[in-house]
């Protein structure tokens, strides 16, 4: 299926359809609200970062449609954005090296933010997001370049789930949550960043991977109740059942997520999987919303309509037990706000 896309132009432009392309369109709107994006990020000063930005600088200064950009006049922005020098000003084999592997983590990071991007665009009111493209040079001497283009958000490209969620009103003191992938997975918790398709060997080795623990903890039943009856004195039974309910304990959290995700649809993270850097969640996805079943470990955020500080969904504590709610990182005693997964709607608890 053809894609409807469209080109960055000057803001004067007129709207030319030819086979469902747009030539020639302004988006500075679309480009403002990606760049706020970007500065709400974490690590927002990392090349890849720094690659999207500058590319998002040319395209606004472009004053022709289907604007490609040379891999000299990327590093000369990102070198402007950064207020010093990156790669080099004159070996030109190197500056294409360099933003060769930028753009391969460039594509990655994007694949992570596009759909926070897009919920955003949605809810501004505009119709296009950005794809990222590269145009191979194909011979001696042919530069390789890139560009952004835009597309239309109906396009297939983009799930119907984000179009759902842009329906739902967004009344004052409500919230609407931006679903993003985690950063920096471990290498446990990177078997979830993508989405554990469960189908297949992957369903059955799922299974395996909880069974084992659970054996373990059987196990660790019987050696207590062995050891206790026939072993252990009276004076060490005490500090041999603390050992066993401790250990029973440990191996039940680290699971407890991982058994009742499908009843529950979402849960916090194991601990294993957590990091200080933001509060993690596993979600379990299945048709229609999405395709296919998987279990996606993701974070959910928004900004709080009440001071604008940035809201994380999270476990509710003893208050909200049971339930995972959002607060606000200024004020998270009062600034509380419900989370529904399915709508990605929160209302404020505290009225």
């Amino acid at each position: 299926m053809t894609d409807n896309v469209a080109h960055f132009y000057s803001s004067d432009s007129v709207e030319h359809p030819i086979n469902g392309v747009i030539t020639e369109l302004s988006f500075e709107n679309e480009i403002d609200l990606i760049e706020k994006n970007i500065s709400t990020w974490m690590k927002n000063d990392r090349l890849d970062c720094l690659m999207l930005r500058a590319l998002l600088q040319l395209s606004k200064r472009a004053n022709k449609a289907q604007t490609e950009f040379t891999p000299q006049e990327i590093v000369e922005t990102i070198s402007l954005v950064r207020n010093r020098r990156w790669s080099t000003g004159n070996d030109k084999e190197r500056m294409s090296d360099d933003v060769r592997r930028t753009w391969k983590k460039l594509e990655h990071l994007w694949q992570s933010k596009l759909e926070g991007i897009t919920q955003s665009l949605l809810d501004a009111g505009l119709q296009h997001y950005p794809k990222l493209t590269r145009i191979e040079g194909g011979g001696t001497g042919k530069l390789t370049k890139y560009r952004i283009e835009w597309q239309d958000i109906s396009t297939p490209l983009i799930t119907t789930e984000i179009n759902f969620y842009a329906k739902q009103p967004n009344f004052p003191l409500q919230i609407k949550y931006i679903c993003e992938d985690i950063k920096d997975a471990g290498f446990l918790a990177s078997i979830f960043a993508t989405g554990l398709i469960l189908s297949g060997w992957r369903r059955w080795l799922y299974i395996a991977t909880l069974l084992i623990p659970m054996l373990l903890m059987l196990i660790f039943a019987i050696f207590f109740i062995l050891n206790l009856a026939l072993f252990d004195s009276p004076k060490n039974q005490l500090g041999t059942l603390i050992t066993c309910l401790l250990t029973v304990f440990t191996i039940y959290i680290s699971i407890y997520p991982m058994v009742h995700i499908k009843s529950k649809g979402i849960l916090l993270a194991p601990w294993w999987m957590q990091s200080d850097d933001e509060e993690r969640l596993l979600e379990f996805r299945k048709p229609p919303r999405f395709v296919g079943r998987s279990i996606k470990a993701v974070s959910y955020t928004s900004t709080c309509p009440i001071c604008q500080g940035k809201i994380t969904a999270k476990s509710g504590g003893l208050e909200f037990f049971g339930r995972i709610v959002g607060r606000c990182d200024e004020a998270p005693v009062e600034h509380v706000f419900s989370f529904d997964y399915i709508t990605r709607q929160g209302r404020w608890l505290r009225a």
